[in-house]
């Protein structure tokens, strides 16, 4: 070989073969939008990998080459290769350059130096009538390398679809198995003449496949009015001849001669008679996104009807290796292996995974395109994209797995790679059937450093690959980004619990045992598909999971943290994806909760509060707690739920295994029935106190006595005097005894309860965060302290008249009758209007802020110019004195129309002025005479204007938003934090009575821990036998309808 001479790249064998005809100079009776064909062209060659698109290259004028264009559909396919090379290929900061053609090169010479490697094949029909590869980087592959040419244009596109369609090649390499297919061949007809509806007539004689590109005019649009016309209820032969003679001079604007005529209605009727091979693609209407699906379902039908006259359009075969020296003898290679021919020595069965085609990831063993030896090759593809799967080809092997009898347990390697490969490209049809077959991966397989691995870990390893690829690409954010994949490798299954549990921040405490650790279980592909964010994958392994309800809630609660974390980086589009995925898990926790409670009320309340005995992605606890420490309103908010909450409120506990047998009891179990039944006085108290309904009762009392007496000693007796207790003092000293006593049952209860279950550092954080985002936890927390500071101040503060430390008492007093308001939450009728006035606070807040800005900046000017060279801004009076209370002072009656007589340069008569800087700086009693100033009394009217007219009516309207909000959702809302209560006080021993009772409860607890465990035992177990209920109904879950719609609303 030359130094010079270039070395070209063999072409891969075409994942789909596009012939896009229609080229004619005639007249076209209206423009259509070429734009949108370019993109549905470009959406479908992309879907189908390694595609080829064959052009006529028909010149608008033949006479004079050098001045010429291409026609329409020509041009259409050029400018398709160019928008297609540069949608899919990044800037690199380098670029090859190709020498310059001549001016007076041909364009099909420099539509060649067009070309980019990484594009679809691109095939015209040059001036000798031969096909020709438009690249001077390419080459045919051997099997397509003899093409001849014909006497016109037309006759040698038919050939070639003939050529192309027939041979069985290979798509995948699965072990020592083949998975052969036809090479899907369809012909596009956009526009187009008479010749062009000669063409069509010839292509369905041969079973090839054709879309018209309805909309584009001339011979598509006629054909498409010619077999309309067959579904109407005239005589068809009399109606056609009518449809030609009315659309055909329209659509072609030409004069028809007898013999032209004649013509078309003889290739007219011969579509007619093969119209199960025409289909149509509406370009004005249809979808960018459906005309890929128009083209597989042309295939698949056209295939189907050969089958049936006993073609074979697929199979699966064992593995024949070429020899490459067997073409050197001769022996020309194997027309069904000549694109995957290596050298047998150095042969290793790649995975499916690594010859399906991803643009621009390098493979681990590149298959050569050509009979070249793979020395030679695979410096020649480097860089080259794995081949994936085209939609013609998932039918086709997923229509073959099913039809043929291949024994997938006993290729135990063969059912592997095929299932791996599914996953990663989200083929749930192939999934769900091979999973059905009973086709299992392991964890680990293999050496991670190995490229041919088909394991648990692959999955995962895959979704760091896509992350380097975002990162070369520069494209969107990774899913990998998102969930926070670690770099390192994932050496076992609990690191991928690690995964989803560090999200919701929950640390996975148990580890799968047994063979759970080393096989992938359902439950663990499901967790792979909601990291990736699989919606359809999702579904096919939740429905065989374990504990369907538990893992539904656990998933949303994973994909509702994932979509913040989108939102965070700025991804809309995955973050409302992740929301709507997120609410269908939801509800569907809610719809098999709502079908178990049908068909058993007991058991379904059973199966809510009891935990599983095998943990879910290493999380073991009850339905009931998750939901509500993961805040899943709607879950926590239906009845099946809330008639839990309200048994637990009135004096009943959690299910036990013995209480499924019992009879349903006729009313809620409650206090006073006990009372009424229960002889034993033991018994009695104990069911008295543990009820939550009587501890809420006790607690709010003690919490009035105790605002009673903080009250009494606010008002009336902040002293010196604090030793001994008498008749006065004795309220401050009750006052704190009750506040310690909160303080304990509040904080000291959870946090030995976090040291003894040795929470996860982040849970632990997560815990926190979340309990004081509550409203009542906050204004609780800030109450303590401000009542402390208070303390503090009193005993280590001393002074006459304590007006610090009572400024101190009365803020936290004020707290605490605010947080009186809590009692009223319970209540069914005052509770949601607690909840909106706790709401519009927080609208309140994010308005102070905005008015406080302008507040500051226009009190600055006031001030400025009213008392201009004012030096003293902190007066050594006190800090009453200081100017930042005039400041605030002046623009803030303002936002009421109160405005002071200081803003017109004037003081009420009442008070007393000085311009003296001695006197009022000295006296207190006299302040300083303000200066009238032209420019406050305007900036007054603008101020007022802002803030009085727009940002109150503005946070009126805010309010009215969040009112209408609210009010939609009230019950929803006020069923969750009437469940939080319950919960609360479920534990939670009244205060003071706890100072005394939770040291005994504390003793009780270890004595009978023992007996508890027992009894925990036997409830794990007798609720795994309820799982496979659980199952079944899982099984049967579809989203209804009204569901759906509701869910598409929300996002």
């Amino acid at each position: 070989m030359a130094n010079n001479e270039k070395v070209l790249k063999p072409v891969p064998e075409p994942t789909l073969a596009v012939f896009l005809v229609g080229d004619s100079i005639k007249f076209i009776p209206k423009p259509w939008p070429r734009n949108k064909l370019k993109e549905a062209l470009i959406d479908t060659l992309n879907a189908f990998g390694d595609p080829w698109l064959v052009c006529e290259c028909t010149l608008d004028d033949v006479r004079d080459k050098n001045n010429s264009e291409w026609l329409t559909v020509t041009r259409i396919a050029m400018e398709a290769r160019k928008e297609y090379s540069k949608i899919n290929n990044s800037y690199s900061g380098t670029k090859e350059t190709e020498k310059d053609t001549d001016a007076n090169s041909s364009l099909l010479q420099k539509a060649k130096y067009e070309d980019d490697t990484d594009t679809f094949c691109l095939i015209g029909i040059n001036e000798d009538n031969k096909p020709e590869i438009l690249s001077t980087k390419k080459k045919w592959p051997t099997q397509f390398a003899n093409f001849e040419g014909k006497g016109k244009k037309y006759e040698t596109l038919l050939y070639l679809e003939e050529k192309i369609s027939k041979p069985l090649v290979t798509t995948l390499e699965i072990d020592a198995v083949e998975f052969k297919m036809k090479v899907p061949t369809i012909v596009i007809v956009v526009e187009g003449g008479l010749e062009t509806i000669g063409h069509v007539a010839e292509a369905v004689q041969k079973h090839i496949p054709v879309l018209l590109v309805r909309g584009s005019g001339m011979a598509a649009d006629l054909i498409g009015y010619c077999l309309e016309s067959q579904r109407s209820q005239f005589d068809p032969k009399q109606h056609l001849k009518g449809v030609l003679e009315t659309h055909a001079p329209l659509l072609f604007g030409i004069c028809f001669a007898e013999e032209d005529l004649t013509k078309l209605e003889k290739d007219i009727n011969i579509i007619i008679q093969y119209k199960s091979k025409v289909a149509e693609f509406n370009i004005l209407t249809d979808s960018v996104t459906s005309l890929k699906d128009r083209v597989t379902e042309s295939i698949i039908r056209v295939w189907s009807l050969s089958q049936l006259k006993g073609e074979k359009t697929a199979d699966l075969q064992p593995y024949q290796p070429t020899l490459p020296n067997e073409s050197a003898n001769g022996k020309p290679p194997s027309a069904t292996k000549s694109s995957h021919s290596i050298n047998q020595r150095s042969r290793k069965v790649a995975p499916i995974y690594d010859t399906a085609m991803r643009p621009k990831t390098p493979t681990a063993r590149v298959v050569s395109p050509s009979s070249q030896p793979s020395s030679e090759t695979s410096t020649d593809t480097e860089g080259k994209g794995e081949r994936k799967l085209s939609p013609v080809a998932c039918c086709m092997l997923y229509q073959i797995l099913q039809a043929k009898h291949v024994d997938l347990k006993t290729e135990t390697k063969l059912g592997k790679s095929l299932l791996c490969y599914a996953l990663k490209e989200n083929l749930t049809d192939i999934v769900e059937l091979l999973i059905d077959k009973g086709i299992k991966l392991e964890w680990s397989d293999g050496d991670m450093n190995d490229t041919n691995y088909n394991d648990g870990r692959s999955l995962y390893k895959q979704m760091e690959k896509e992350r380097k690829k975002c990162e070369a690409k520069q494209t969107r954010t990774c899913i990998a980004e998102i969930v926070q994949l670690p770099r390192e490798e994932l050496k076992k299954k609990k690191d991928a619990w690690k995964i989803g549990c560090a999200l919701i921040s929950y640390s996975a405490v148990h580890k799968p045992k047994g063979a759970d650790s080393k096989l992938m279980t359902p439950s663990d592909f499901l967790l792979w598909a909601v990291l990736t964010n699989k919606m359809d994958m999702a579904e096919i392994f939740w429905k065989r999971s374990h504990e369907p309800i538990l893992t539904a809630l656990i998933a949303s609660a994973i994909l509702r943290k994932m979509a913040g974390k989108a939102h965070g980086l700025a991804e809309p589009a995955m973050e409302k994806e992740m929301l709507l995925h997120s609410r269908v898990f939801r509800q569907r926790a809610i719809d098999v909760t709502q079908k178990m409670y049908e068909l058993n009320e007991q058991e379904a309340v059973f199966v809510l509060e009891g935990e599983n005995k095998v943990p879910v992605w290493g999380i073991r606890e009850n339905a009931l707690e998750f939901s509500q420490e993961r805040k899943i309103y709607s879950f926590v908010a239906h009845h099946v739920p809330q008639r839990t909450f309200g048994r637990i409120f009135h004096g009943g506990d959690f299910f036990h295994h013995d209480d499924i047998a019992k009879p349903k009891p006729t009313k809620t179990c409650c206090c006073l029935k006990l009372l009424y039944h229960d002889k034993k006085k033991i018994s009695l108290f104990l069911a008295i106190v543990k009820a939550p309904v009587m501890k809420f009762i006790t607690h709010y009392f003690f919490f009035g006595l105790f605002l009673v007496c903080l009250s009494a000693f606010v008002m009336t007796n902040i002293t010196k005097e604090k030793w001994p207790i008498d008749e006065k003092s004795v309220y401050e000293y009750c006052s704190y005894l009750f506040l310690f006593a909160d303080i304990m049952e509040e904080y000291v209860p959870p946090t030995i309860n976090t040291l003894m279950n040795l929470i996860y550092r982040k849970q632990w954080r997560n815990r926190a965060l979340s309990h004081m985002n509550n409203f009542w936890n906050a204004m609780d927390f800030v109450s303590y302290l401000m009542l402390i500071i208070a303390i503090c101040i009193r005993f280590l503060h001393e002074t006459t008249e304590f007006g610090i430390s009572r400024r101190f008492y009365a803020i936290g007093l004020f707290l605490m009758y605010m947080r009186f308001l809590h009692v009223l939450l319970i209540q069914r009728t005052i509770g949601p209007t607690i909840i909106m006035l706790k709401e519009g606070l927080k609208e309140l807040m994010r308005f102070v802020v905005v008015m406080f800005i302008l507040i500051v900046s226009v009190g600055v000017f006031y001030h400025a110019n009213l008392y201009p060279n004012h030096y003293d801004m902190f007066s050594t009076l006190g800090i009453q004195h200081w100017s930042v209370w005039k400041i605030l002072y002046l623009p803030y009656w303002s936002i009421y129309g109160e405005f002071k007589d200081e803003i017109s340069g004037e003081l009420p008569d009442s008070q007393a002025c000085s311009t003296n800087q001695t006197e009022y700086m000295n006296n207190p009693d006299i302040v300083r005479c303000p200066e009238k100033d032209w420019t406050v009394s305007v900036l007054s009217v603008f101020f007022v204007l802002i803030l009085n007219l727009l940002l109150v009516n503005l946070i009126i309207a805010m309010f009215s938003f969040r009112f209408e909000e609210i009010k939609e959702n009230s019950d929803t809302f006020w069923r969750f934090h009437r469940s939080q209560v319950i919960m609360e006080f479920r534990k939670r021993i009244p205060v003071p009575l706890n100072l005394v009772c939770r040291p005994i409860t504390s003793i009780y607890s270890c004595c009978v821990c023992r007996r508890d465990r027992k009894q925990k035992e036997k409830d794990t177990n007798v609720r795994a036998e309820l799982d496979e209920k659980q199952q079944i109904l899982a099984q049967r879950w579809m989203l209804s309808e009204s569901d759906a719609l509701q869910l598409f609303k929300n996002e």
